[in-house]
């Protein structure tokens, strides 16, 4: 699930050894039936990219990411005859939004494990909060 606020951005950056800050462009994806569970599985493409921990391969796409989420807990309802499924209102889960500023928090160049929403404002406090990686 995707975490939010500054503190959360700050607690997992100090423990990155890969992470980035950016703006998410666009989402392609969606729910995965496993055997064990349901994910939510995206490609994510940010712009305006600033690395702060770690480095980044530079390829064609360097701007796309794998992430994925467990959708465990979430209840669907049917809506109309065509069988869309929604989530209900009270089980939301936070998934990340086309717009929005994140910290980035990598396992390789092209996998993403956390997701920190933030506000653009704050990227200088949480740059200046994290401990400098040699």
């Amino acid at each position: 699930m995707v975490s939010e606020g500054k503190e959360q951005a700050i607690k997992y950056l100090s423990k990155a050894d890969l992470a980035f800050i950016a703006i998410l462009l666009d989402i392609q994806g969606g729910l995965m039936d496993d055997s064990d569970q349901t994910k939510n599985i995206y490609r994510l493409t940010f712009e305006n990219i600033q690395v702060i921990h770690g480095e980044l391969n530079e390829t064609n796409d360097d701007t796309q990411f794998e992430y994925e989420q467990n959708s465990k807990g979430l209840q669907f309802k049917l809506e109309n005859q065509n069988d869309k499924r929604t989530t209900l209102a009270d089980d939301e889960m936070k998934e990340p939004k086309e717009g929005q500023t994140y910290v980035a928090i990598l396992t390789d160049p092209k996998h993403i494990t956390v997701l920190v929403e933030i506000n653009p404002n704050d990227i200088n406090e949480i740059i200046q909060s994290t401990p400098i990686t040699i």
